[in-house]
């Protein structure tokens, strides 16, 4: 099988291509969150505790960078705001002398940059007013009489106490919640449902893990499909009739060639998910359970590949069979789009192939890598489909041989 190199590499760099090509066809779609980056002039105090501030805010991936890194990002697409704090951030929010002092460029592609402007906003804000209010107390305790300094243009640390104070309580008045929230719903037909992102707890399935999964997936299948011919060509030119004589030499050479397949199997997944890891930062095993998902996929797809080589009767019959089979199996199983978005009767549909509950499984696990019971019933319906197909094929082909 690795005999055929060309083969080899086409099904593991074509898939990899096409991971690129949707990766960027589907780079609009909704994220978990919305990337933005900083831009740090000020090294300050209260310019890293804005960025602190932002960076808690639900919804937002903020990264720290460079006026260049920041700048190639934005032409790049990789994020959607950038933000600068100017040189004298902190000195100009203490003096009350606030203007000009963030500058902002937005992507022209980007859906969300008065949301992000509005946050960034919030929390700039929230540093001004406990100023203002501290500067507000400090000269009402001057008018009356109550500051320590003879000179009213010189600050004492007495009045600086007072005002930390009153920029502290000031503050503490935010914690008590926020003054708007933002209820966000989906419409499905002419009925307002709860945004799929919030029922899955604030997460969506990537669009480049869910296109590189789907893909994988389907050439996986290709590639047993096809290399499962042996069988028929082993059964036309006579060797397996020869193997029946020799007691065990049958079930030996049917046990040693799916072996065969699962190593060569085992390759192909390993080498794409080291490329797409490598060149693009997509992780294909969202977790432990996710090794389990596809190891059991695996040989499913080769029993599959088994049972159809033992039911057909030339390697054409096979070679015109394999892509049909697997990519209409691949298109209703949700390999080629976000099976996490379906609707539920087409993913009910998905279902009945293999690609569906692999999927599923997957998706489950990109959303928590923890969650064993999402992936329970897809183990055990991939697990049934080898043991009922696998012996199945087996007894096929000893009865045409022995026929």
């Amino acid at each position: 099988m690795f005999h055929d190199r060309l083969f080899f590499s086409v099904m593991v760099i074509v898939p990899i291509f096409i991971t690129l090509a949707t990766g960027y066809a589907l780079r609009h779609e909704k994220y978990d969150s919305i990337p933005i980056a900083f831009v740090d002039l000020d090294k300050s105090q209260y310019s890293m505790l804005l960025i602190q501030r932002v960076s808690a805010a639900e919804g937002l991936n903020v990264i720290s960078a460079d006026a260049g890194r920041a700048g190639a990002m934005m032409r790049n697409g990789q994020i959607e705001a950038a933000f600068t704090i100017k040189a004298g951030f902190m000195d100009a929010i203490k003096s009350g002398d606030i203007e000009g002092i963030i500058d902002s460029a937005v992507s022209p592609s980007s859906f969300s940059a008065g949301y992000v402007h509005e946050v960034v906003a919030g929390v700039a804000m929230r540093l001004i007013a406990d100023h203002t209010a501290a500067r507000i107390v400090d000269e009402d305790y001057r008018k009356l009489g109550k500051t320590s300094d003879a000179d009213p243009g010189v600050t004492s640390a007495s009045d600086e106490a007072l005002m930390a104070e009153v920029a502290g309580y000031t503050d503490s008045l935010w914690k008590q919640g926020p003054l708007m929230t933002i209820q966000y719903v989906e419409l499905n037909g002419t009925q307002a449902t709860q945004a799929s992102a919030q029922a899955a707890g604030g997460k969506t399935v990537p669009a480049a893990a869910a296109a590189s999964t789907g893909l994988i997936v389907v050439f996986i299948m290709f590639y047993m499909l096809f290399s499962s011919g042996w069988l028929i060509d082993e059964r036309m030119n006579g060797t397996l009739k020869r193997l029946i004589a020799g007691p065990g030499a049958l079930s030996g050479s049917f046990v040693g060639n799916m072996g065969a397949l699962a190593l060569s199997g085992i390759f192909q997944i390993t080498l794409f998910s080291v490329a797409i890891r490598l060149g693009f930062g997509v992780q294909l095993f969202p977790g432990p359970l996710s090794y389990l998902i596809f190891g059991l996929y695996l040989l499913s797809v080769i029993s599959i590949s088994m049972f159809l080589s033992a039911m057909l009767r030339t390697s054409s019959q096979l070679q015109s069979a394999a892509p049909v089979i697997a990519l209409m199996s691949g298109f209703a199983g949700g390999c080629f789009w976000n099976f996490a978005e379906m609707p539920k009767g087409i993913s009910e549909i998905a279902l009945a192939t293999p690609q569906g509950w692999v999927m599923k499984a997957i998706n489950a696990l990109i959303l928590n890598s923890s969650d064993a019971a999402a992936v329970i019933l897809p183990c055990i319906i991939l697990a049934m489909i080898s043991l009922i197909l696998m012996p199945l094929s087996y007894i096929i082909i000893k009865a045409r041989v022995t026929g």
